[in-house]
């Protein structure tokens, strides 16, 4: 195991330094990259694949680019590619539906690395009970794949307006 393994099995344990800290002990330079949207979500069902596809045509319209851990390739260790794509996206999509643990746990690491709220969007299909712990959060809540999208495309326009140009979002 190497010491950057080592380091990321220790932050998985104790997730409260910042994603600027973490990023600098593991040599990696910046903040983020800028356009990448990290998508945490169910991967069960067709409903399942037309929210992801309408959430990657929403940000493809932005110029972002919106992946999900399945869509790599290869045999690497999963863990680790989400604990990357979370460190280094600029924005981070979790839609709750469903109530998946992994969705949750990922939720979870995305704030103990020090991802703000602005670069946070929460969804959740309407009627999905969302747990204690996240329930006092700003969730969106859409009924249909068209208000997902005016909510994707509203909130993202926002965010990019607020965290690339500070002085203009306040």
């Amino acid at each position: 195991m190497t010491s950057k393994e080592t380091f990321m099995e220790h932050q998985l344990a104790r997730p409260l330094l910042s994603r600027r800290v973490i990023r600098s002990v593991m040599g990696v330079s910046g903040t983020h990259q800028r356009g990448l949207v990290f998508v945490a979500m169910s991967f069960r069902g067709k409903k399942s694949a037309d929210v992801f596809a309408a959430l990657k045509a929403e940000c493809k319209k932005l110029r972002l680019q919106a992946v999900r851990v399945d869509e790599s390739v290869g045999s690497g260790f999963i863990i680790r590619e989400i604990v990357e794509l979370i460190e280094k996206a600029e924005f981070l999509i979790f839609d709750l539906t469903g109530e998946r643990p992994n969705v949750y746990y990922e939720l979870g690491y995305a704030h103990g690395v020090g991802n703000k709220p602005l670069d946070i969007l929460l969804l959740a299909k309407k009627g999905t009970k969302l747990h204690f712990d996240i329930a006092p959060l700003r969730v969106h809540f859409y009924d249909s794949e068209n208000s997902l999208r005016g909510i994707v495309s509203r909130s993202l326009k926002q965010m990019i307006r607020k965290t690339r140009n500070p002085e203009d979002g306040a």
